[in-house]
């Protein structure tokens, strides 16, 4: 049975790069496309003086909305990829999630038409990894150029890494590189997961080697305590044992899978949005360790999504429910 791709489509320059990248991963993986967009007739705020919108201009919206995903939908069939459209009334974000329900992933834009333009992330590109029923991939209004920050965020090298280069090394100069790699972060004690899983089957599918990335951060432990050089080694020796029980887990089922790891000791924000200048794909989860119940997408994940230069794909990690106390 084939899979299928949403895309949101609202006309942006961003929906259009969105739905070039849906396009080339509908060709790899077999899958049809829905377009999916939405109209809202502006609302009036009743007064002394009755505003009434002519009777057709529901029809009218629609039709123009209908217009601009009919050629949407021409640019995927000249891709050789099948392709239905859905144009609904509603607010973008309810109607995207709704059609994910019976969707494989959904694919849109960081920033669309409308938010303020200080605004680095949009709210569908907010909401959509939240809240749909499928994994969503957010991509960057600036890709597929990725132009660099002026001021690339500083990161230093890992702690521990399956190649030679650590912060130990000697080229203490050298930045990370994660070029042509689909980069997962995971937690560094976590030996299997979702994220884990499916960052396997991406980089699978697209012939990539797999960089799984993982971050103590003790920077953020409380100053009463400070870890002493002993403490230290010992739980990044503990986070190498876990990664690489998590290659292991990956051998049988992706056994021509080239797998590295990095083990960062570094603020997660500034180590993941500073892999996407080079990576092809970063893998994310939608939850952290920490934050409030009802913030389904972690903090950090939200950072990576407003300043990620590469497609980033928020796999959805359901919170651990806490264990009952007896």
């Amino acid at each position: 049975m084939s899979h299928t791709i949403i895309v949101g489509v609202d006309g942006s320059a961003n929906s259009q790069c969105a739905l070039q990248w849906a396009i080339r991963h509908a060709q790899l993986t077999s899958s049809e496309i829905r377009l999916v967009a939405a109209y809202t007739v502006p609302g009036v705020n009743m007064t002394q003086a009755d505003i009434v919108y002519p009777a057709d201009f529901d029809t009218v919206l629609k039709r123009s909305v209908q217009q601009l995903v009919d050629d949407s939908a021409r640019t995927v069939t000249d891709a050789s990829v099948p392709v239905s459209t859905v144009v609904f009334p509603g607010d973008a974000s309810g109607v995207l999630v709704d059609n994910s329900k019976n969707a494989d992933l959904a694919v849109i834009g960081a920033r669309g038409r409308g938010g303020f333009a200080g605004r680095l992330l949009g709210s569908v590109a907010l909401a959509m990894p939240a809240h749909a029923h499928c994994p969503t991939v957010v991509i960057p209004s600036t890709w597929p150029k990725r132009p660099l920050p002026d001021r690339p965020l500083p990161v230093d090298l890992p702690v521990r890494s399956s190649t030679a280069q650590t912060a130990a090394a000697e080229s203490a100069g050298t930045r990370p590189d994660f070029t042509g790699e689909v980069v997962a972060a995971i937690d560094p004690f976590e030996t299997d997961g979702p994220v884990l899983r499916e960052a396997a089957l991406q980089a699978r599918i697209y012939g990539l080697p797999l960089h799984l990335i993982g971050i103590t951060a003790t920077h953020v432990l409380s100053p009463e305590w400070m870890p002493s050089e002993t403490h230290l080694e010992k739980m990044y020796d503990e986070a190498v044992t876990s990664r690489e029980e998590a290659v292991e887990s990956l051998r049988e089922e992706f056994p021509e899978l080239s797998v590295r790891w990095s083990i960062f000791d570094a603020p997660a924000t500034e180590v993941l949005i500073s892999a996407t200048y080079t990576a092809e794909l970063m893998m994310i989860g939608s939850r952290g360790r920490s934050g409030f119940v009802s913030t389904i997408l972690g903090s950090t994940s939200q950072a990576v999504l407003s300043h990620a230069v590469c497609p980033t794909r928020v796999v959805r990690v359901t919170r651990r429910k806490p264990t009952k106390k007896r």
